[in-house]
């Protein structure tokens, strides 16, 4: 039971839900359609806006190519995209945009925009979108002339692209122009320090050696020379006496390894290549035979030549030492002479000297330095650069090729609206809607069992073409009556409605015909002499009635009438001034009397009465007649109005049996389904067995002469 009870609650309650929408589905309907077809008449009426899409690629501030040849790493920086991105929505950059373009007269018309006014068109025409990860922008540009936003989204392009370049071009000449400045100044400090030194020098007479200022690097580059003139001498000195304790022999064989001379290196050459020869032909000759003694000659000369080329190197070799121990000395004596200079310079007497030596020193670093500075800003000026690169240009797009409005879109969401707003609609009317609309509704708010539904375009049953359903209906409301009505009462009750025009007159002409169907002597009183309706539902005319025989001018048998239909009688309300006059007489003794008489003769009496709430008479006859039945429109009145009425008749006396809901949408509520198709099953057995009884009834109690029993309407 747990388990299976919360499931039940939540079907109900979207049958609940459901039931609502297909009750007021006309209504949700022609929201829906009136929602659709205006949003798709302001769509196709609305002015086209185009989209075009200019992609550019935006770097931070580099040359192309880098100074000294080297690659400059990329900085990352967070906010570079970001405030670039603003720059581009700018009036930096919309301003010249709008007046290159001359958007303040083109959008004005005949009245030129202001340029406040034309920014915030523009800037609220454009959207500019970063690609994340990436270096590239788009700028998207809406318009209603697409060749114009496309001139647009270039312009601007365009335009960044100048701006960024122009910019850095001025700030970079400004701080050529203000390096120039300094340049200048620097020089004139490096002269007047250059004129300072001089003077001092002349004034104290400092020594000029060989020309050449002394100071500690001077010294120091004395001091290296010398060092590497005495290794370059000592290693000459080495090299002479190694080649000096060889013998010819011994030299010759080491000589290739001394020097790489090639006039050595052939003569070695030849002088193997002919020995080799000669002790091939002694082989063959004779020591004195001329081919011998030709080669012994040849190798002469070549040895004759060989000695003579390497005395020359040993010669070279000594003059090389010389020159080196000469170069020592002479840097030697320069570095004695420099440091006497020196020690001379570090007394207390040339101090004044020192320092305007190096204030000259400082200054001259300083001005080349700028200088260099100079000449790397003025190169770097001049260097070309690509900060931005316009990706891709806008494109003029084709005349159906607009993006605003959104035909498709804009229907689908207005079907969307439509569908929500036709629902909340319904659901909003419904819940103002306190009419009774099932069948929960009866039990709840009047207490009152249902003895049947009689669904819409009911028709008269007795004029045929009538559906099965219909009939079914009534011929259930018909038994039900005769379940709820006391064991062995008359079949007489009342058909009462709270208001007007809820079914009551045609339920008791349809209701009246199944009972007469079945057999039994029905006679129907029209006691609404307001507004008679009976008669005209049953065919018989109402020049004679119940005004008549209450107003004492005819008698009980004179104004029942027979209608069309076998055993089925009629009295009428009448018609005349006699009507209105008897209004007060249904409350009187003769319509008691009425009552009690026609009880006796028919085995079934319906009353019709006038709405409940409008005159006190009916709930007078109810009492009287003792029995009634109360007849409820679908969704046509408040349920407080059913709720009076069921108290009025209550307060009065009288007894209810039940209540009949009339025209009702059975497709609509699941709950009229279920009592239409099961309760039917459930009752049909009992049903069928009260036929037989009553039939043997009527046969033992029919007077002679009356109408036949039609059993047509038999299961």
């Amino acid at each position: 039971m747990d388990t299976t009870q919360p499931a039940a609650e939540v079907r109900l309650h979207f049958l609940d839900y459901w039931r609502v929408i297909r009750t007021r589905k006309v209504i949700l309907f022609l929201v829906f359609l009136i929602v659709v077809l205006t949003v798709f008449t302001i769509t196709l009426f609305q002015p086209k806006i185009y989209m075009v899409t200019a992609r550019i690629k935006v770097e931070p501030e580099r040359p192309t190519v880098q100074m000294g040849g080297g690659t400059e790493m990329p900085i990352y920086d967070p906010y570079f995209l970001q405030t670039q991105y603003e720059i581009l929505q700018s009036q930096k950059i919309l301003y010249p945009v709008i007046e290159r373009l001359n958007l303040r007269q083109h959008w004005g018309g005949d009245v030129k925009l202001p340029e406040d006014v034309a920014f915030r068109r523009l800037k609220g025409g454009m959207s500019v979108r970063r690609f994340r990860d990436t270096s590239l922008i788009e700028i998207s540009v809406y318009d209603h002339e697409g060749a114009l936003a496309a001139e647009i989204a270039n312009t601007i392009a365009d335009y960044y692209k100048d701006e960024r370049l122009e910019v850095k071009r001025e700030d970079t000449q400004k701080g050529i122009d203000k390096l120039r400045d300094e340049v200048a100044q620097q020089e004139d400090r490096v002269r007047q320090a250059q004129e300072k030194v001089e003077k001092s020098r002349r004034d104290l007479g400092v020594p000029i050696i060989n020309q050449t200022k002394l100071n500690d690097i001077t010294l120091q580059q004395l001091e290296s020379k010398l060092t590497e003139a005495r290794n370059d001498a000592a290693g000459l000195q080495e090299e002479l006496n190694e080649v000096e304790k060889l013998t010819p022999r011994q030299l010759r064989g080491a000589v290739t390894k001394l020097i790489s001379d090639p006039t050595v290196q052939s003569l070695l050459q030849n002088l193997t290549d002919t020995e080799t020869h000669l002790e091939t032909v002694k082989e063959d000759y004779g020591p004195e035979h001329p081919t011998v003694l030709a080669l012994i000659a040849t190798r002469d000369k070549l040895l004759e030549q060989l000695n003579e080329r390497l005395e020359g190197i040993k010669a070279g070799i000594a003059i090389e030492h010389a020159v080196a121990k000469a170069h020592v000395d002479d840097l030697q004596k320069q570095l004695d002479d420099a440091k006497s200079a020196d020690l001379v310079l570090q007394s207390e007497k040339y101090v004044p000297f020192r320092n305007a030596e190096r204030e000259e020193e400082l200054e001259t670093k300083l001005s080349e330095g700028l200088k260099a500075r100079l000449q790397e800003a003025t190169v770097e000026m001049e260097l070309p650069r690509s900060p931005v690169e316009v990706i891709d240009h806008a494109e003029t797009p084709m005349p159906q090729m607009y993006v605003k409005p959104n035909f498709w879109l804009n229907v689908s969401m207005g079907a969307i609206a439509g569908l929500v707003l036709g629902i909340a609609l319904a659901f909003f009317i419904e819940f103002l809607d306190t009419s009774i609309k099932r069948i929960e509704d009866i039990e709840k708010y009047l207490g009152l069992p249902v003895l049947g539904v009689v669904g819409q375009q009911a028709g008269l049953l007795h004029r045929g073409n009538v559906s099965m359903s219909h009939l079914e209906a009534y011929r259930m409301l018909r038994t039900n009556i005769e379940f709820a009505k006391p064991e062995g009462a008359p079949t007489s009750f009342c058909v009462l409605s709270a208001g007007a025009g809820e079914g009551k007159s045609f339920t008791i002409a349809n209701l009246a015909f199944v009972y007469a169907q079945h057999g039994a002597r029905v006679l129907v009183v029209d006691s609404d002499l307001r507004r008679p309706g009976v008669h005209e539902h049953l065919g018989v005319a109402n020049n004679i009635g119940l005004a008549d025989y209450l107003s004492g001018a005819k008698s009980v048998q004179d104004i029942i009438q027979p209608t069309e239909t076998a055993n089925l009688w009629l009295i009428a309300a009448g018609g005349g001034s006699s009507a209105r006059a008897a209004l007060h007489l249904l409350t009187s003794q003769r319509m008691a009397e009425l009552i009690r008489q026609v009880v006796q003769q028919f085995d079934v009496v319906i009353y019709d009465t006038p709405p409940i709430l409008g005159v006190s008479d009916a709930a007078v006859m109810t009492r009287e007649v003792g029995m009634s039945v109360l007849v409820v429109q679908h969704r046509r009145y408040p349920r407080n109005m059913a709720r009076r009425a069921v108290q009025v008749i209550q307060n009065a006396g009288g007894k209810l049996l039940g209540c009949v809901v009339n025209n009702v949408q059975l497709g609509h509520d699941e709950s009229y389904y279920y009592y239409h198709d099961h309760y039917h099953d459930q009752l049909e057995f009992a049903q069928h067995s009260r036929e037989l009884r009553e039939k043997k009834q009527v046969a033992a109690t029919k007077p002679s002469g009356g109408d036949e029993i039609d059993l047509s309407g038999k299961y």
